[in-house]
């Protein structure tokens, strides 16, 4: 197996398993998921809207010059050129289509709901969003920035009871991030 077949692999597998783990533990706690995945064409688009302002932002960010965010970019297009330089279009958007529906199911889906039974909903929607952020903590920057964005989704989550429109977003950013970035990559 190829390189670029492995990873596509093994990303599928780690992004499914999370899922798999979310679906588990809400089952486990007595939560309903159910409810939460209607897809109607109302959450869709409340998903593609939710990522518009994180693309911007990261747009704004690849040309910021400050230099905790210029690492950052620096260690995110590494990885990019590392693990995706050589993956398709297709191939990416699997991974961040099972990225989104996987992390979302576990963070949103489950650990959410479940510390929000014996906390206030902004202490669970913080500590999950920070559990997010250290989940992606590959510096401290993506530290922050993960744990805003889990922020924003978990938001997105307790404002319409849903969590279809969080796994839009999340796959959507994921998916023209990594183009983009994969793009800026191929360019130096």
């Amino acid at each position: 197996m190829d390189r670029n077949a492995r990873t596509f692999a093994l990303a599928i597998l780690f992004e499914a398993g999370l899922g798999f783990a979310g679906v588990a533990l809400a089952e486990w706690a007595g939560l309903s998921l159910q409810s939460r995945l209607e897809v109607t064409p109302a959450a869709v688009a409340r998903g593609l809207l939710a990522s518009l302002p994180m693309l911007a932002g990261l747009v704004v960010l690849t040309h910021c010059p400050w230099s905790p965010i210029a690492r950052l970019q620096r260690q995110v297009e590494g990885i990019v050129r590392e693990v995706f330089a050589e993956s398709r279009w297709f191939e990416l958007a699997l991974i961040c289509l099972a990225a989104g529906l996987g992390e979302e199911l576990l963070f949103r889906g489950a650990l959410q709901p479940w510390v929000g039974k014996w906390t206030p909903p902004a202490v669970a929607l913080a500590t999950v969003s920070l559990l997010f952020g250290a989940a992606h903590a590959m510096s401290a920057a993506y530290f922050v920035a993960a744990t805003l964005i889990g922020l924003y989704f978990g938001w997105l989550t307790m404002a319409f009871n849903d969590l279809v429109a969080p796994i839009v977003a999340h796959a959507l950013y994921d998916f023209v991030a990594i183009l983009y970035l994969q793009h800026q990559v191929r360019q130096v």
